[in-house]
């Protein structure tokens, strides 16, 4: 009965606005300092907390590291529910690039850390293949499903185009990061053209 009572508590503390705010500002704290440089005085100076407040939610740093790994693979595969957006291809693809854009943005340079991180913690390495990966295997069978009903014709095999858009989103927003939102909209039209392309989709002024 402990056990069962502790997975609740722990459920339910993942539920607050609290931990949400620790996590962004665990995110902030990563993102500037790297994992290394990181501390749990340096996470909870910038949330605005206690270290016992802290400890309410985390154990260590390991677990807010892997807490936001976590974090950055369901957003990243929620930018990919495809059946949630528009049923016409074209639509749904440029819903999809803007969703899978502000992952890759919200994520920041935690993107390369989860990378690094997976290399030595076999927990976060776990969660950098999901992240990299399980995107484009939903992906892909998303594009073959449209292949089979006869509403795209893609110019290579649907694995290789999902992996071409994926990287091109993936490093173009990170490289404009510190660019203007008119700037970044432009990047995304201009992925929104080729990807269309790459899958036999009309490109023109009518699309």
């Amino acid at each position: 009965m402990t056990q069962a009572w502790s997975v609740r508590d722990a459920r339910e503390r993942t539920q607050t606005s609290r931990h949400r705010e620790l996590l962004d500002a665990a995110a902030r704290v990563f993102g500037e300092l790297g994992y290394e440089g990181t501390t749990v005085a340096a996470i909870t100076a910038e949330a605005g907390v206690s270290r016992a407040t802290l400890y309410v939610y985390f154990a260590s740093k390991d677990e807010i590291f892997h807490a936001l790994a976590e974090r950055v693979r369901d957003e990243f595969l929620a930018a990919q529910e495809f059946e949630a957006t528009d049923p016409d291809p074209s639509a749904a693809l440029r819903v999809t690039i803007h969703a899978y854009a502000a992952a890759v943005l919200a994520a920041g340079p935690l993107l390369r850390l989860i990378d690094q991180r997976g290399a030595v913690d076999s927990r976060v390495g776990a969660l950098a293949a999901e992240i990299n990966e399980r995107p484009l295997r939903r992906f892909t069978r998303y594009l073959d499903r449209q292949a089979a009903a006869g509403a795209i014709a893609a110019t290579a095999s649907h694995r290789v185009v999902a992996e071409t858009i994926g990287y091109a989103l993936t490093h173009g927003m990170l490289a404009r990061r510190g660019a203007s939102p008119a700037a970044r909209a432009v990047f995304l039209d201009d992925m929104v053209r080729v990807s269309r392309s790459l899958l036999g989709l009309p490109t023109g002024p009518g699309e």
